[in-house]
């Protein structure tokens, strides 16, 4: 892909340590993202990234929660990735494709919670599914996802 170069320099940027994978989801046959089809007639491809958590993190740190309970760290990189996906969205806009950064959620497929980015992820060759979690070679499931849907030739 001619954007490849771009996308990879804009992420690195913005963090060290990253995982990126492309995927034409219209050549896909997977009942994971069936109901995502009226959505995937307009952004046929989809853009994973995840930024790894970090390997270390001391006890004091993992135990900080913000004001919902959650971990603050955890929160700092999923704020890191929902600004990679929105520059990465513009990116795609400024050179005349249409880019969608898909917010996170979680939904129920047979029976467990999986989010659509590890779908995707996992699609993208970026891990494997297991349980409730995507799984990677490198770094198990430290890893927060991001995608961002395209009509972008990838």
């Amino acid at each position: 892909m001619q954007f490849e170069g771009k996308i990879r320099n804009f992420i690195e940027t913005e963090c060290e340590d990253y995982f990126l994978g492309m995927v034409d989801l219209s050549l896909v046959e997977s009942s994971a993202i069936q109901q995502y089809e009226s959505l995937l007639t307009e952004y046929p491809r989809a853009i994973s990234i995840g930024v790894t958590l970090p390997p270390t993190i001391s006890d004091e740190l993992s135990e900080i929660k913000d004001s919902d309970g959650k971990n603050t760290v955890y929160n700092m990189v999923q704020c890191q990735l929902k600004s990679i996906t929105s520059n990465l969205s513009s990116l795609l806009e400024h050179e005349g494709y249409q880019a969608l950064s898909m917010p996170t959620a979680k939904g129920i497929i047979g029976m467990t919670y999986i989010s659509f980015h590890e779908i995707v992820a996992n699609l993208a060759n970026l891990g494997r599914i297991e349980k409730n979690h995507l799984i990677t070679p490198e770094v198990g499931s430290r890893v927060n996802w991001g995608t961002v849907l395209t009509n972008a030739p990838l």
